[in-house]
């Protein structure tokens, strides 16, 4: 148990690691880049006044490694700095749209893993079969599709020619009673959650398929169908149970990679998360917000990883029997 505590504890350490050289990074981008990082951060019509304002709340006016200090203790603190375009401080913006980022992530992520371990152990036990070249062939036709592509595509056809489904937002205006609100905001969400589901599918399809394939050729499987037990049972019981250590990991992994596909999908979609969020940071020069949003999504992305790392130490054997014992 001790050295579980221990291996749980390493991989915080290289959590907050990583967040710390986000950190790092995106002092060191606006501070070391040419010309006044002040007038970046007002604008260059601001005036000169301004600029001095700006200069004395972000200390530009003191030496670099006091800025320094003074930027990770603010950050540490939870003061991640003023947006210039929502005047509001960044952490506070930023936490207001994080929460319809996180639903709209997990809920395609989940049925992404789920259609992809379903199908990919489904298309192993029919490897090579005809079926199993359709199922990938289609899998990975929307993996090649752009995001933005097949989002506009899903609108133009079940929000425009069959009226369907809601063409994007969060929530009607009126909508009145808790039920009536959450239905109202999962039938907004179909649409941006197949958008980025059919996306990241393959990938779990594909990795289940190829790890089930392996897994069915071994020892243990040739046991249990000496038995006599049930095909389905050998499949999602025996099977599935090993083929899933490696899907765990690709998920920690991925959801970096998920929030990415969000920036374009929640602007197309006029879904109020931190994507949109960074695209309105960027077209107004918002810096003190863009970085803030780059930090966040480090965090999340670390973590994560961090119980991608944790949930493969309980499952895997081999790992639980060096941690645990």
């Amino acid at each position: 148990m001790k050295k579980f505590v221990t291996f749980v504890f390493k991989r915080l350490l290289a959590a907050i690691l990583v967040i710390v050289a986000v950190a790092l990074i995106s002092f060191f981008v606006i501070n070391l880049a040419p010309g006044n990082p002040a007038v970046m951060l007002a604008g260059e019509a601001a005036s000169p006044e301004y600029i001095k304002e700006i200069e004395k709340a972000y200390g530009f006016d003191k030496p670099i490694e006091e800025r320094l200090f003074i930027y990770l203790h603010h950050l540490f603190l939870g003061d991640w700095g003023y947006s210039t375009y929502y005047q509001a401080p960044v952490l506070k913006a930023i936490l207001q749209r994080l929460p319809a980022t996180l639903l709209l992530m997990l809920t395609a992520l989940a049925i992404a893993i789920a259609l992809g371990i379903y199908l990919g152990a489904v298309t192993s036990s029919r490897a090579f079969s005809k079926f199993d070249a359709l199922v990938n062939y289609v899998s990975l036709t929307f993996y090649s599709f752009p995001a933005y592509w097949l989002a506009l595509m899903l609108i133009l056809i079940f929000s425009l020619y069959i009226p369907a489904f809601p063409t994007g937002g969060m929530m009607d205006i009126g909508i009145e009673g808790a039920v009536q609100k959450v239905l109202n905001v999962i039938w907004h969400m179909v649409l941006p959650v197949t958008t980025l589901s059919l996306i990241f599918m393959a990938s779990y399809l594909r990795l289940t398929r190829q790890v089930m394939i392996d897994v069915l050729s071994s020892n243990f499987i040739f046991t249990a169908i000496a038995k006599g037990l049930p095909k389905k049972r050998i499949i999602f019981k025996h099977a599935l149970r090993n083929a899933l250590i490696p899907v765990i990991a690709m998920a920690g992994t991925q959801f970096g990679q998920v929030i990415a596909g969000a920036v374009l999908t929640e602007t197309i979609f006029s879904w109020p998360g931190m994507g949109s969020l960074l695209i309105q940071a960027v077209t107004y020069r918002d810096y003190p917000l863009v970085i803030g949003i780059f930090i966040m999504t480090a965090i999340v992305t670390s973590l994560s990883n961090f119980v991608a790392d944790v949930l493969m130490a309980r499952v895997d054997p081999r790992i639980k029997a060096k941690l645990i014992g």
